[in-house]
């Protein structure tokens, strides 16, 4: 199951938007590793690479709603947090094979989706009318502008 990039996903900030690019990329990168039966070195760098990836993010993510003085920040980090928890959880029932390869990407999937979709969007309503902005936002927005036009910064 392809989870293809939606500019409805878009929350309006350059750079979380490109990390939840990434993170449905990793997503997907381990959903053909799966489904081309690479080797278990393999599926398990990848693995290693979304949860490392996600927690990169979720710091990010924090570090930004502390920026524009998001009042839900401690809500949303226990989230991560719990996000976090049942990330490492079903990693590790992945490579004890106790997860089905099906039952794993279809996690990601309402993991991803759903977290984006139910609690981030939040974020980015939040900040387009909050008095303070992201710090150096434009800079990112004029780096994704110059480098990647292909994915709507034109």
């Amino acid at each position: 199951m392809f989870i293809h990039w939606d500019d409805k996903l878009l929350l309006g900030n350059a750079l979380i938007d490109q990390q939840h690019r990434m993170l449905l990329l990793l997503r997907r990168r381990l959903d053909i590793a799966i489904k081309t039966e690479q080797s278990t070195d393999t599926i398990r760098s990848i693995t290693i690479e979304l949860r490392k990836f996600t927690e990169f993010h979720f710091f990010s993510e924090e570090n930004l709603m502390r920026e524009i003085g998001y009042p839900e920040l401690d809500q949303h980090s226990n989230i991560h947090t719990d996000l976090l928890m049942q990330l490492n959880q079903m990693i590790a029932r992945f490579h004890r094979q106790e997860y089905s390869p099906a039952d794993t990407l279809f996690f990601l999937y309402q993991w991803l989706l759903g977290h984006v979709v139910e609690e981030d969007f939040k974020i980015g309503k939040f900040a387009r009318h909050s008095l303070n902005q992201p710090i150096g936002e434009n800079y990112y927005e004029l780096f994704f502008k110059a480098h990647y036009p292909q994915h709507g910064y034109e």
